[in-house]
């Protein structure tokens, strides 16, 4: 089963394909409203009726409808355009042509070539890892602890985890001089 397959698997409950995508700010929203608007629609119609004006059931239940079907739209919106693996071809060809860039020297166009990779996947590892090991090269080391740490906070980041250590108390040593 593909990553987008799973994630319009999960789009089941609302908000749990943006959790699980890394929008765990919308996607615990989303569920909350449409867990909430459907237990208390479910509450007002066969729990305890009377705890509800008339209708009220009713257009609860419309609402968790609703919730649930904008949650589904948004995610397959999401997969068809935004999701990372979409922009695959383009983010393998501006790495390249990164990392083609920092081996001449030319520290600008590289950073530029990176910053456009992390537009499309911001999570992406082996970016940020060069990310930061530009900004030591033109001498920005906060730049470069950023990246670094940005870095190990991705999923994929402990794969780097000695580099970046490293990378880290080299720059510490420099500021310490």
């Amino acid at each position: 089963m593909t990553r987008q397959a799973r994630i319009v698997a999960l789009s089941v409950w609302p908000g749990l394909a943006q959790i699980w995508s890394g929008q765990e700010v919308l996607g615990i929203l989303l569920g909350t409203f449409f867990a909430a608007s459907l237990n208390v629609a479910v509450m007002g119609r066969w729990i305890w009726p009377e705890a509800l004006p008339t209708g009220w059931a009713n257009f609860l239940a419309t609402l968790a409808a609703v919730t649930w079907a904008a949650g589904m739209g948004y995610t397959l919106w999401w997969i068809r355009y935004c999701h990372p693996d979409r922009h695959r071809v383009e983010i393998d060809r501006l790495f390249r042509q990164a990392q083609e860039s920092y081996l001449r020297g030319q520290w600008g166009e590289s950073r530029q070539r990176i910053e456009r990779i992390l537009a499309l996947d911001e999570a992406d590892t082996d970016a940020l890892m060069h990310l930061g090991t530009i900004y030591v090269r033109t001498q920005r080391p906060s730049l470069a602890r950023r990246a670094f740490r940005q870095c190990l906070e991705t999923k994929q980041g402990e794969k780097w985890r000695w580099e970046i250590r490293q990378a880290l108390a080299s720059l510490d040593a420099e500021e310490a001089a």
